[in-house]
């Protein structure tokens, strides 16, 4: 018995043990960024960034299109740790000024002046921002009790090694460019439960490429200027370091939520962005259901005596929520059918396999709804619609047809002609044009065409769609 327990402690001990091979590759990393001292002296940083928000695109046809920049200053102190992030969004109709504020467990933002509570999601993404940032990541890696090497790997002809560590709340695998030491690419799963762009895709893959090193005299270190984030293995945004200082002074009021804020904190905002009341959903005409809520699908029409879910809506709470409101309403007609097209995340699609709803997808949203399936824990799978086609709802009959749109490809346009009523999911000021001009074309006769912006549509005359 005595033995067993000493060999059970001396294996204990052995697995915490550092991973020489893995100390080695971290170390010499270390080295070329100004050496072990210098880089666990950075305690605070201010830094002046460029990002590039790309929407995410699984089309190959084309490069990602760029939703907006954001010109950032960030002050960043990791002992608190506290947070600081003053941005400003150009796009072609303005710019817009926010201040984002996560001090420890809280988190405040602030517009024109006035300050409120700000949603737990800045909370996860200040814990991914500093785990990942440059400064910090390797030296944790080297803290890191199971950080160990992996195998050696090559990708697109360059050699790295690698060394996998659990650093925080997330298990990274770190890769180092064999040929200059340096970090070049983070990866990582982790999901963001409480965002309304990433909550979607449940547990996802993330990467982070590391690039564009320069020394900061000042301060003695080597870092890189330009980070570009993938997730779900499609480009997510790229920074690029305009300048940066390390351990500047940074004034004590920079970081202040005062009391009231923080209360508010802790009693609305520790609940995902989309967990919002439905207090505006209604059935509209008696066969259109518009559900109100940021986050829910985007409606449901009745076909055939049965209800129509359009779109998966952001996360299994919103869909769950809106049928269940449909159950309430309309108690006699059954849930059982759902079409998914847009080109967004869909995290209600889980709910829907779990159901087993008959869900079709389209060719423009399958990437999207397979996408967020990898992240959550189901079985069921979609139908896919390929070419356009007649779908049997019931007692009725929907037509699914496929057109180019413009920023839009392959977009799904949905009739119903019992109805007169039609769906595009981007038909906006541009596209309602090229919708309008398909369904004269198709002689389709049309009383509504709505859209994730309008739903069930505003109404209009049958031959402003018909001559």
């Amino acid at each position: 018995m005595h033995s067993t327990l000493l060999f059970g402690a001396f294996a204990l001990m052995v697995g915490r043990a550092p991973d020489p091979a893995a100390r080695a590759i971290i170390d010499t990393a270390l080295a070329h960024m100004g050496g072990l001292s210098a880089m666990a002296a950075v305690e605070r940083v201010q830094l002046q960034v460029m990002t590039e928000w790309q929407r995410m695109d699984f089309d190959a046809r084309r490069t990602p299109v760029i939703l907006s920049f954001e010109l950032s200053t960030e002050l960043r102190d990791y002992t608190t740790p506290a947070w600081r992030y003053s941005r400003r969004f150009y796009s072609p109709n303005g710019t817009a000024e926010v201040i984002d504020l996560v001090v420890d467990s809280v988190a405040a933002i602030g517009m024109n002046g006035r300050w409120r509570p700000q949603n737990v999601a800045y909370v996860d993404e200040r814990d991914e921002v500093f785990t990942f940032a440059p400064e910090r990541v390797v030296t944790l890696a080297r803290e890191a009790a199971d950080a160990r090497a992996l195998s050696d790997t090559s990708i697109a002809g360059v050699r790295y090694a690698s060394v996998a560590a659990t650093i925080g709340h997330f298990r990274p695998t770190l890769y180092f460019r064999r040929s200059d030491g340096l970090l070049a690419l983070a990866r990582f799963r982790a999901g963001q439960p409480n965002d309304f762009g990433l909550a979607p895709w449940g547990a996802m893959d993330v990467e982070i490429a590391y690039s564009r090193w320069q020394k900061l005299a000042d301060a003695g270190v080597v870092l890189p200027m330009q980070l570009d984030v993938s997730r779900v293995g499609r480009p997510y945004k790229r920074m690029t370091t305009i300048s940066a200082k390390i351990n500047p002074v940074i004034p004590p009021d920079s970081f202040a939520i005062s009391d009231s804020l923080r209360s508010g904190f802790l009693a609305t905002a520790r609940r995902p962005m989309f967990d919002l009341p439905m207090d505006s959903a209604r059935i509209v005409d008696g066969r259109f259901a518009v559900f109100g809520a940021p986050g829910t699908p985007t409606g449901a029409v009745k076909v055939g005596g049965h209800w129509l879910l359009i779109e998966a809506g952001t996360a299994p709470l919103t869909i769950e929520r809106s049928a269940a409101f449909l159950h309430r309403t309309d108690a006699g007609t059954p849930i059982d059918v759902a079409l998914l097209t847009a080109p967004t995340g869909a995290g209600g699609i889980a709910w829907l396999a779990r159901e087993r709803v008959t869900t079709w997808v389209t060719e423009a949203a399958e990437p999207f709804a397979e996408g967020a399936l990898r992240g959550w824990p189901v079985a069921g799978r979609p139908r896919l619609l390929g070419a356009d086609r007649w779908l049997r709802i019931g007692t009725d009959s929907v037509r699914v047809e496929t057109i180019d749109l413009p920023d839009y490809p392959r977009t799904a346009v949905v009739y119903v002609p019992s109805l007169h009523w039609a769906f595009a999911w981007p038909a906006g000021p541009v596209q309602m044009d090229y919708i309008v001009a398909h369904a004269r074309r198709r002689g389709w006769q049309l009383d509504r065409i709505a859209s994730v912006r309008s739903f069930p549509g505003a109404t209009i005359t049958p031959a402003s769609a018909a001559r």
